[in-house]
Order: structure tokens, then sequence, then C-alpha cells
């Protein structure tokens, strides 16, 4: 008799020891867009505490006074690669971090990032990251679209990464394209509104026209099917690196979508006349290529190129974040 109950106890062990595994497995569980499992231990960790997803419902706080309920929105493409002069991608991770800490934003879409900016973007502390690699999932190489946000004010609710391509969900380029162009997105609940907003970043082409045109079709397409219902019932705000102007047909497409190019309706315009496309500083006045769009009936208070140069603390000498200024654009949220 002894025999069978120790032999029972060895079974109810061996169930409860699969139970906690499998338990710890739902926790740990890796999220939908984090970049690797090659990265050192560290930032897997630093990882999973910026993008875990909440599966609680989350509450909105009862008391705000005295809290800024305006919304703040920065695009900044942040250039992946390293260029010279000071332009290292390390570098200019930091300027972008002087920036950041300049302009505290509520949520920034990037564009053009690597994987060594994102790392720099998880050491935020204020800040978390969503993101993947225009090459796929698991990569660390190619380019990210990393959105970031505030972890006091936003609750990450979903997220996702989808290919301006004929078939979005898997890794690929449309033809006579240069390379591989995704969106980001993700659904954020708003602790000091009690609402569900949709920022989404997106960078095309720098090619034929034609190829851009074809890929704002898929943005919005596409964008329709991952959100599902949450397309029309929540806020979005839409971040892009067009690589061209607004007389292109992806401005257009996008423009005639229910998007608004905020800069329009923004009650106060801050930009004086300067475009976005910059060189490094080697183009006097730009070019306007980057757009921040918006779906919703939020007010646009203010919309402001950034032509800011920073210095770090490795170089006292100030320089540029990108080659692109930065898109910060502020908004009344609606009731």
């Amino acid at each position: 008799m002894k025999k069978i109950y120790s032999f029972l106890a060895l079974i109810l062990a061996a169930v409860m020891l699969a139970s906690l595994v499998s338990c710890n497995k739902e926790e740990n569980g890796e999220h939908e867009t984090s970049v690797s499992e090659g990265e050192a231990s560290d930032t897997q960790e630093e990882t999973k505490k910026s993008t875990k997803k909440e599966t609680q419902p989350p509450v909105a706080l009862s008391d705000t006074e005295g809290l800024d309920l305006t919304l703040k929105i920065l695009s900044q493409n942040v250039g992946a690669y390293d260029r010279p002069n000071g332009n290292g991608v390390e570098e200019r991770a930091e300027r972008f971090e002087a920036l950041i800490a300049e302009y505290a934003p509520d949520i920034v879409g990037t564009q053009d990032a690597s994987f060594e900016a994102l790392k720099k973007f998880r050491e935020l502390d204020d800040y978390g990251v969503v993101g993947t690699s225009n090459l796929g999932k698991r990569s660390m190489e190619g380019e990210f679209n990393a959105i970031l946000y505030r972890k006091d004010r936003f609750v990450l609710m979903d997220d996702g990464t989808f290919w301006l391509t004929t078939s979005p969900l898997s890794k690929g380029k449309m033809d006579k394209a240069f390379s591989y162009k995704i969106c980001t997105w993700a659904e954020l609940f708003d602790t000091y509104t009690g609402r569900t907003v949709i920022m989404a970043s997106a960078n095309f082409d720098h090619g034929y026209e034609s190829v851009r045109n074809e890929q704002a079709s898929i943005l919005i397409r596409q964008l329709r099917s991952s959100l599902d219902a949450r397309y029309t019932q929540c806020q979005i705000y839409l971040c892009c690196d067009l690589n061209a102007t607004e007389a292109d047909g992806s401005h257009t497409f996008i423009y005639d979508r229910a998007f608004i190019d905020v800069r329009d309706l923004a009650l106060e315009d801050l930009s004086q006349g300067k475009g976005t496309y910059h060189a490094y500083g080697h183009i006097e006045g730009g070019r306007e290529v980057d757009f921040c769009f918006h779906k919703g009936n939020d007010t646009v208070l203010s919309y402001e190129i950034i032509d800011k140069k920073y210095t770090t603390k490795s170089n006292s000498e100030a320089g540029f974040v990108s080659d692109h200024y930065g898109i910060l654009a502020t908004f009344q949220m609606a009731e």
C-alpha cells in the first residue's frame, strides 16, 4: 500500500511541476514583435518589460487634476546606418534621447531605426518600445519603425507589423521597390482620458511613385484588416516618411481615405515653411517628405518641424538626430 501511495505522490508532483512550467511559459512568452532570440540576456529582459501586452482590462485614472491632457505625437526618421563626420548611429541615438528629453512626447513613431538604435530606445526609462525589423520578426538587422509610448500614461493593448507589399503578413517588397518597407502599429489605452488610440508608423519606397501609390493602398487596406472594428472606433495617428512631397500620389491617396495632414488643420504652425529632409544640413530649407496624418475628431493645436542640433555626453559639438527633421504635433483630445 505504501508503494501505491508513493507512486501516486510522484504522479501528483509531476503534474504540479508540468502545470508550473506551463504557467511560466505563458507569463514569459515571446511578444509578437519582440526582435530576437540572439540578443544579450539583459536586452531580452528589457524587451519583455517594455513590450508586455496588458491582459487585464486597464482602468482610467480617477483624478487627472494637474495632468496635461493634450497629446503630443512625434515623428522622427532616425537613419539606420552610420554616416561620416560624427553622425554614427550610436551618437545620433544619444541626440535623439536629448530631443525626447526636451519635448517629452507622449507617443513617438520612428522610421529607419537600426537595431543598435532600438537598444538605445529601450534604455529610456519612461518609454515602452515595440517594433519589428523589415527583414523579419526574428531579425536583428535591417530597419525598424519602432513606436515609443509613455509608460506612465499608456497601456499597450496590442501591436503588429506588416509589409507594404501584396502579401502584407510576410516579408516581401513590391516589384520595382528598392527595399523592404513596413508599417508598425500599436493599440494604446490612455489612462488619462480612458480612450483607446492607435499609433502607426510607416516608411515608403524612395524610388517610383507608382510603387508608393500601391504601398499607400496596401497601408490603408491592411490597417483596416488588422484593426477591424478599431479602425472606425479609435482615433488613429499615422506618421509616414513618404520619401516624396505632398504632390505625390501616396499623400493624395492617404488624404482621400479619411485621414488629414495635420499641418493643414493646425491652429498654430511653427514650422516657418521649412521642409523635413535636409541631408545633414546640406539642403537649405529642405523638402517636406515626412508627414503626420490623423483620422478622428481631435483638434490639432500645433504643428512644428524640429530643426535643432543636439550635443551628447561624448561630443560637445552639436549635431543632427538624422538627415530628416522631426515633426511634433500637439492635439486637444476630443471627448
